[in-house]
């Protein structure tokens, strides 16, 4: 095979290989309520909750809790943020943008 064919056929594998943008938004949704649960578990640590605990200040049980710290909770809404900042005493920063990599942030509020 000569070099312009084997570019050709090069180009076109990774043109299959493209996800679809559904799949690429849902990659996006899953790393973003990962990232979510990490700082909702960092937090819940710092303020010395047990997932019952905070499960009760949410509304929900510590199981709904679990899932929400191993990210199992899609998709990431406005509720579940606005619960959660009143539930943790923070402010919550969720910065999207039109290329993915959308960001979430929690901000204590001062003693």
């Amino acid at each position: 095979m000569n070099h312009s064919r084997w570019k050709l056929s090069q180009r076109k594998a990774a043109e299959c290989r493209a996800e679809p943008p559904e799949v690429i938004a849902e990659r996006e949704q899953i790393r973003l309520a990962h990232a979510l649960g990490q700082l909702v578990y960092g937090r819940r640590l710092a303020l010395g909750l047990s997932q019952a605990a905070l499960g009760e200040r949410l509304g929900m049980s510590a199981d709904g809790v679990e899932a929400v710290e191993l990210g199992g909770m899609l998709p990431v809404t406005a509720d579940l943020l606005v619960r959660l900042a009143t539930a943790l005493d923070v402010t919550v920063d969720l910065h999207a943008t039109p290329g993915g990599r959308n960001t979430v942030v929690f901000e204590e509020h001062a003693a």
